[in-house]
């Protein structure tokens, strides 16, 4: 017999060896600890155990916070008005003014613009396909606009750490089923999660950008009689 012959041969010894093992009587309560694992597993991934964890939004009445990682808001005012003098706003044929009047505080190391970029951020408040701010139950006819409560600049800029009152509008219809939304209570303001990014293609490493993440809550917005 050759070197090559009896290696063959005990490679075949060997696994003759294994298979008898696997299959004797001592190895079958291994295999039905194998086949209880191997159900569990597949009963867990059924039933969704490796999907994303996913988060109920919360439901925020007037005058409390809501926190996400980069902001929190409150809000604070709700009204309809056709026009906003000290803005030269006036709501176009068929639409009201949605004011809402909140409270926003940055908290992350940078200033932050409501609605354009400061400091190298573009936070996206307001603006934007994905904005962290949209309203819910009734559909803007435009886009929004902001300015500080007090009426005192329009471009609003937060600092860190900075509380600051600042008034929301939203052009949205005025017709039936807008005031049957409000009248129900169904119109909110939603607030999501921001991550930052940096390093875009197009943009220098040093922008950030804020990505809208998940719905982190839902702000009651009840118009004040």
């Amino acid at each position: 017999m050759t070197r090559t012959q009896g290696v063959a041969a005990g490679v075949r010894d060997a696994a003759a060896g294994a298979a008898r093992t696997a299959f004797s009587r001592r190895a079958v309560p291994l295999w039905i600890a194998a086949a209880a694992v191997i159900g569990l597993l597949a009963g867990f991934i059924g039933f969704g155990g490796l999907a994303p964890a996913s988060r109920t939004p919360a439901m925020v009445a007037t005058g409390d916070e809501a926190r996400t990682s980069l902001y929190t808001v409150s809000v604070l005012d709700v009204e309809l008005a056709d026009t906003v003098e000290s803005q030269f706003l006036e709501a176009g044929p068929g639409e009201t003014l949605l004011l809402v009047t909140v409270r926003l505080e940055n908290l992350s190391d940078r200033a932050v613009g409501v609605e354009r970029s400061a400091d190298r951020v573009e936070s996206r408040l307001l603006v934007g396909r994905e904005p962290m701010l949209e309203l819910s139950g009734v559909t803007p006819t435009d886009t929004a606009r902001s300015w500080r409560a007090d009426e005192s600049t329009r471009a609003v800029i937060l600092q860190p750490g900075v509380p600051a009152e600042v008034t929301i509008a939203w052009p949205v219809p005025d017709d039936a089923a807008t005031a049957a939304a409000f009248d129900e209570g169904t119109v909110r303001l939603d607030a999501y999660d921001a991550v930052e990014q940096s390093g875009q293609v197009i943009l220098a490493a040093s922008t950030i950008t804020w990505r809208r993440a998940e719905l982190r809550a839902q702000l009651d917005l009840e118009v004040a009689p």
